[in-house]
């Protein structure tokens, strides 16, 4: 009788045991579900948020990036701009120049010219400018203001507006 009695004591105790642990091992299931549903909640969140971050940080440097090549830009055509304005000046500068020569009266005064740098005629066998061989030559000619041909003094005498004879 006494395992009888033991039998019939135990098998509710081993059933509310068995009943006990499957409702442990499904709530632990419920559990280990739900934190897995979380971290991976969390994973995909962390996830889209550095995609987000990255991409955000991707569009802000290339905003920066495009913003310097236009700065760069706009500064060569400035030096550009600023080029051209002085090349235009500089030829305005010297048409300026050569209009005020051509407007200036000059004349040809001969036997004043150094060796070399007349501007013209320096006799028979010779091509014109820079080629009288010596000093003060008196067929070779180089231009002055007008009227002050006969007022350069040289160690051979005054210039003169026709050839003149020289040692």
């Amino acid at each position: 009788m006494r395992s009888r009695f033991m039998f019939t004591v135990a098998l509710p105790a081993l059933a509310l045991m068995a009943c006990s642990a499957s409702e442990e091992a499904t709530s632990d299931d419920t559990m280990t579900d739900d934190a897995a549903a979380t971290m991976e909640d969390a994973t995909e969140t962390a996830a889209h948020d550095a995609g987000d971050t990255a991409g955000d940080m991707m569009d802000d440097a290339g905003e920066a990036a495009g913003d310097m090549m236009d700065d760069a830009g706009e500064a060569a055509g400035d030096m550009m701009d600023g080029a051209g304005d002085m090349a235009s000046d500089m030829a305005e500068e010297v048409e300026m120049a050569a209009t005020d020569m051509a407007a200036e009266a000059t004349e040809q005064c001969y036997g004043i010219a150094l060796a070399g740098e007349n501007d013209c005629a320096a006799g028979p066998g010779t091509s014109c400018e820079g080629t009288s061989t010596v000093d003060y030559q008196g067929n070779a000619w180089t231009y002055v203001p007008e009227g002050t041909c006969d007022s350069v003094e040289t160690p051979h005498g005054n210039g003169s507006l026709t050839e003149v004879v020289r040692p």
